[in-house]
Parts: C-alpha cells; structure tokens; sequence
C-alpha cells in the first residue's frame, strides 16, 4: 500500500511513499518518514530474530506504524501460544525462573 491521505494517493511519489505505510491518519506537517523507517528497521529486525528461533510468520509479525504526534511505533501480532512462549523466554530471561 502506499501511503494516502484524505482517501486518495499522496501527490508526489517520492521513494519512501512507495514503501508500505500502515499506520494511522496523517497529519499535514508532521514529518513521519525517519521515525517510520526507524521504526520499518526495528520490525524487521524483530522478524528476522524470531525467524531465526525458528517462529513462523503466521504466528509473529512485527510492523511499522507512526504515532499522531509522527513518531515511530512497532506493532507485534502473536498468536496466543506464541505470546505465551514469549513471556516464558522472558521470565526465563529476566532470572524470575518461574513459568505461569
């Protein structure tokens, strides 16, 4: 999807607009592109490491998104046993060494 505002296309197409933008509305004169693309980094990081402890796609996405005021947000979708794990490993993590 590339980025809108008001229900249509935005007029100029620079690079980033070409990218996938899916947060919220756009307020005109907030700068929403570096905290985004920060915050497009941080959720591919996310998803390469979880991809790496070998968690499917289907079961943890993490995406970009922006907040009113333009900065950066990630968002972190987990089915429920895999939230459940995730806060296993971190408790495990944490040295709390208990599990619910």
């Amino acid at each position: 999807m590339t980025m809108e505002y008001g229900g249509g296309q935005a007029g100029s197409q620079r690079e980033w607009e070409a990218l996938e933008l899916d947060g919220g509305p756009l307020v005109p004169g907030v700068d929403y592109e570096g905290e985004w693309l920060r915050a497009r980094a941080v959720a591919q990081k996310l998803n390469t490491s979880f991809a790496r402890l070998g968690v499917a796609r289907r079961q943890m996405r993490a995406q970009a998104d922006w907040a009113a005021d333009g900065s950066g947000l990630v968002h972190i979708r987990l089915d429920t046993l895999t939230a459940r794990e995730l806060a296993l490993l971190l408790d495990l993590l944490a040295g709390l060494g208990h599990a619910a």
